[in-house]
């Protein structure tokens, strides 16, 4: 179907009696949920009462500025969810290869907090159920952290190589060469995503006060209509 179809297929909806996002978003919250369940019941009785001409064409207007809205928060609610689930992934980026420090293994380790050091630097805390004991680990758990992190180590090893001997100033620029080239990939990856995160974050605070406003403006609307359809049962009657 191209989009001159799609564009009649929707022209023709909009004619009936059409409940604009007949499956709801999964990606709402419930206040958003709350709103647009309003917004489509105001929907659906304007139409109905147009239809019924016990309201004014004038009403159409409103109909047409709730699709508008209820379009903007669907693509806002959808970018969020990209932004978070990208987020989510992004978190569970840094694998720890933790050994207990006692028996020197991995396989009886379970991940039981989390702890910041003096950096904020956050890290996961183990349990090693074979030893009984716990231990934080002493790398960040999370890419933010951990680039960081990896600049700290970075610059206390090309100092020590400064004043290391020929052979260990080699081997040095070697591992930072292929640590740099690692932090080179993931830092711009994490800027990005932070740029889009706080984006969002913006966004989310304009979108609450739209929502509060859009559902005042529903609720003064409802009041019309309801003042209008009285007025023409009256004339009726």
């Amino acid at each position: 179907m191209d989009a001159l179809q799609i564009f009649y297929s929707f022209r023709e909806a909009r004619n009936k009696d059409f409940l604009f996002l007949d499956v709801m978003n999964k990606n709402f919250n419930q206040k958003e949920r709350d709103l647009v369940k309003l917004a489509g019941f105001f929907k659906k009785e304007s139409i109905r009462l147009m239809n019924e001409g016990k309201l004014g064409e004038e009403h159409k207007g409103v109909q047409d500025a709730v699709d508008r809205f209820l379009e903007h928060l669907e693509n806002h609610v959808n970018t969020r969810a990209f932004i978070l689930e990208q987020r989510d992934y992004l978190n569970k980026l840094v694998k720890d290869n933790a050994q207990c420090p006692k028996c020197h293994t991995s396989d009886k380790l379970k991940v039981v907090g989390t702890e910041k050091n003096d950096k904020g630097w956050k890290s996961n805390r183990y349990r090693c159920r074979k030893c009984n004991i716990e231990f934080t680990w002493n790398m960040p758990n999370n890419p933010w952290h951990m680039i960081e992190y990896i600049q700290q180590i970075l610059g206390d090893m090309q100092a020590k190589a400064e004043n290391g001997s020929a052979e260990e100033k080699s081997q040095s620029i070697q591992a930072i060469a292929s640590m740099q080239g690692n932090l080179d990939k993931l830092k711009p990856v994490i800027d990005a995503h932070e740029k889009d995160y706080q984006a969002l974050q913006a966004r989310e605070q304009e979108m609450e006060r739209l929502l509060h406003e859009f559902k005042n403006s529903l609720m003064i609307e409802k009041i019309k209509m309801d003042t209008w359809e009285n007025r023409q049962n009256q004339k009726h009657n």
